[in-house]
C-alpha cells in the first residue's frame, strides 16, 4: 500500500511540474474580481456594513477614489486587507 501512495505523490509532483510549467494555476476567488467596488460592494465582500468600509479607508486600511459624488474602493486593497487579516 505504501508503493502506490508513493507512486501517486510521485505523478501528482508531476503533474504539478508540468502546469507550473504551463503557466497553468488554479483559479482563485480573486480571479473574477472588477478593478473597483462601490463601498456597499466592498461591505458585502468583506462581510461587513458600509460603516465599516468607510472606517477601512479613513484608516488608510483600503484605497479608495471617487467618480463624482461616488467612493469606490480599489479591489487590490481589498485583497490586501484580506490578506493581512487572515
Amino acid at each position: 500500500m505504501k508503493e502506490k501512495e508513493d507512486k501517486l505523490d510521485l505523478i501528482l509532483e508531476k503533474l504539478e511540474n508540468i502546469e507550473k510549467h504551463l503557466g497553468i494555476y488554479k483559479k482563485t476567488i480573486y480571479d473574477d474580481m472588477q478593478p473597483s467596488y462601490t463601498i456597499k460592494d466592498t461591505a458585502i465582500i468583506l462581510g461587513c456594513t458600509p460603516h465599516k468600509v468607510r472606517q477601512y479607508i479613513k484608516y488608510n486600511m483600503l484605497e479608495s477614489f471617487r467618480v463624482g459624488y461616488k467612493k469606490m474602493v480599489v479591489s487590490k486593497s481589498i485583497k490586501k486587507l484580506i490578506k493581512n487579516n487572515l
